[in-house]
């Protein structure tokens, strides 16, 4: 969190028209020694937030003037580093999957202190430890509304290449009567760009997020072992099917380490993507893990593809920067910027290793979890 402060208390608001409620909540997180702000409405939280800073929003779904997802979704907007919490009595799960940009998690009602302060610590942790964290240099107004406007573009062209998709697959399938040969041709080639421009879109998406600060990290203890093999299972066929080989090196019994899984995930799966792009069709892609000193974890990705000189080896995490040999391959450049930048919010490192003869190896250096700095 951009403004959480380690001599200070996170600050908490509430948002909840119910003075029961509200009474339990500010009691039971002052006791743990919370600063707690509470309101009734959604206006009298917008107020509040214009005027003060806090950490996380605890937000009843079923507001007076507005309802709790609207709310989250006007503060992720402004406040891109506030956590916003939904309480309500019944939250499913195709609501959650719905409006999970703007939530970033849940609490069941009627609350009890244990669900609470379980939740609530959860994050309590990732504020704490962004403390360790890198932190990024300011960002300019003009940088900020640059971002805000890809994040926007972004996210409305996904609908539109979601339905050209959904309906390339339609026709494929038979739907509008039999195809030709050379229509089915067309056809394949229609669905590979709107694959492409989808990737593209999201690699937009991604930077924009990391940079407004608005993809939240929240610092677990996490099994590196699973992530690798889920991320491995998760690309193997489609390497295959481009006749890459997928080569998994894993030490037993390794510790957990301090990252956030889903923004671990996607920075391996950008990594894999890399190499995937500039690797030659029939070499091998080897995704290792293993113990780096008593305080870390290496997880690296090696690819057969031209060796990146040292001179521009730190050019290929710069947004937008391509190198001339790597021109013609798809992709805007910004898979590396993204998944170095989502390590350092984690307190890692991501480089580019020197000494290797053939192809390259990207290093992925995160802390084992309860290591001091």
């Amino acid at each position: 969190m951009d403004h959480v402060d380690s001599q200070t208390s996170t600050r908490l608001l509430i948002v909840d028209a119910n003075p029961g409620a509200r009474a339990f909540l500010q009691e039971t997180l002052e006791s743990e020694g919370f600063e707690v702000s509470v309101v009734p409405y959604g206006s009298h939280a917008l107020e509040l937030l214009r005027k003060e800073k806090y950490d996380m929003a605890l937000v009843d779904l079923a507001l007076p003037d507005l309802s709790g997802y609207e709310l989250c979704a006007q503060t992720k907007q402004q406040y891109p580093g506030l956590v916003t919490i939904i309480m309500s009595e019944s939250v499913s799960g195709a609501e959650k999957d719905l409006h999970h940009e703007s939530v970033d998690g849940w609490l069941a009602k009627p609350l009890n202190s244990g669900e609470l302060m379980q939740v609530v610590n959860r994050y309590t942790r990732s504020f704490e430890s962004s403390v360790r964290a890198p932190v990024a240099a300011p960002v300019s107004a003009i940088d900020e509304e640059k971002n805000r406007f890809f994040h926007e573009v972004a996210h409305q062209l996904k609908t539109p290449i979601a339905v050209l998709k959904e309906f390339a697959h339609l026709f494929k399938e038979g739907f509008g009567g039999d195809l030709t040969e050379k229509q089915g041709q067309y056809l394949e080639a229609i669905d590979q760009n709107i694959d492409r421009l989808l990737y593209l879109v999201d690699h937009i998406d991604q930077l924009s997020r990391v940079e407004m600060g608005s993809w939240s990290i929240r610092l677990d203890q996490v099994n590196p072992a699973t992530v690798v093999k889920k991320v491995a299972d998760s690309w193997r066929p489609l390497l295959e099917k481009g006749g890459f080989k997928l080569v998994e090196e894993v030490t037993e019994g390794l510790p957990k380490i301090e990252a956030d899984i889903l923004a671990l995930e996607q920075v391996l799966f950008n990594m894999v993507d890399n190499a995937r792009k500039y690797g030659p069709s029939g070499s091998t892609i080897i995704l290792r893990c293993a113990r780096s000193g008593d305080d870390h974890v290496c997880i690296e990705v090696e690819d057969q593809g031209v060796s990146i000189p040292e001179e521009e080896r730190e050019a290929v995490f710069q947004p937008f920067s391509r190198l001339p040999e790597h021109q013609s391959s798809p992709g805007l450049g910004l898979g590396l910027t993204v998944a170095r930048d989502l390590v350092q919010r984690m307190g890692g490192e991501l480089r580019l290793e020197s000494g290797i003869e053939t192809g390259n190896r990207f290093c992925l250096q995160i802390r084992v979890a309860g290591t001091a700095d």
